[in-house]
């Protein structure tokens, strides 16, 4: 198979990657040869899925990681150099919802622990790998934010503003580091069938798609493959929102 992407041989720390979108770039990404260092809190989850990977013949090993924890983040990254030599792409997917609680139902600290989940890991992560990408002059990070951070969502501002956050985080870190040929891009999905996603119906949303279906975490991986690929390499500061034309930017 010609790499057209250029993908094969490359490493990438995929956060979040135990279920949903995370467990999907994951299993895409090793599908096109890259090395991958899978990480979660859910240590079970992300050993299933680098099992799932490396049963067919494809790199990858799974690390427990916390990410709001430095010393977790600072492993992660040591185990991929360990193993593979170095990173080149970082996908930023570790997230977590608020359960659909509205502005006048949410306290401080409900609001501080999504942000701490949501966007300060999000700065963690980044500002630890960057530091390996600098001195190679090269690399992709691709952070993935959420329609919610765009156009808004029915409830949990807590969850848009941070995702929110990751939009604009990447976008002023793109300026910062293309001096350093590295890319920082976004991806904001829409409705995509997860287990965080299920807290809540989907039918009117899914009437208002183009498709007419509910997005799965392949969809999503596949717009993170392109980010994390030699194809993007004259894109950064974008955030591409594979959502079914729930919306248009």
């Amino acid at each position: 198979m010609y790499n057209y992407f250029k993908l094969v041989g490359k490493t990438a720390i995929v956060t979040g990657a135990g279920n949903g979108i995370g467990r999907g770039i994951a299993k895409v990404l090793a599908g096109l040869g890259v090395n991958v260092v899978a990480c979660d809190i859910e240590k079970e989850n992300v050993e299933d899925v680098v099992e799932e990977i490396t049963s067919q013949g494809l790199f990858a090993v799974a690390v427990y990681c916390d990410v709001r924890k430095y010393e977790d983040i600072q492993n992660v990254i040591r185990t991929a150099v360990d193993t593979y030599g170095t990173v080149d792409i970082l996908v930023n997917d570790a997230a977590g919802c608020g359960g659909g609680v509205t502005i006048d139902d949410i306290t401080e600290e409900e609001w501080m622990r999504l942000i701490e989940l949501n966007l300060n890991s999000v700065y963690r992560f980044t500002m630890s790998v960057l530091p390996l990408m600098r001195a190679k002059k090269s690399g992709k990070i691709v952070n993935i934010s959420s329609g919610a951070g765009i156009v808004g969502d029915f409830s949990d501002p807590h969850y848009a503003a941070a995702k929110g956050g990751v939009i604009a985080f990447s976008k002023e870190i793109a300026h910062e580091v293309a001096k350093d040929h590295i890319n920082v891009n976004c991806v904001a999905p829409g409705l995509v069938d997860t287990r965080m996603a299920r807290i809540r119906p989907w039918e009117d949303e899914i009437a208002d798609t183009l498709w007419h279906r509910v997005g799965q975490p392949e969809d999503i991986a596949y717009a993170v493959a392109y980010m994390a690929s030699a194809a993007s390499d004259y894109c950064t500061g974008q955030v591409l929102s594979p959502n079914g034309g729930a919306w248009m930017q």
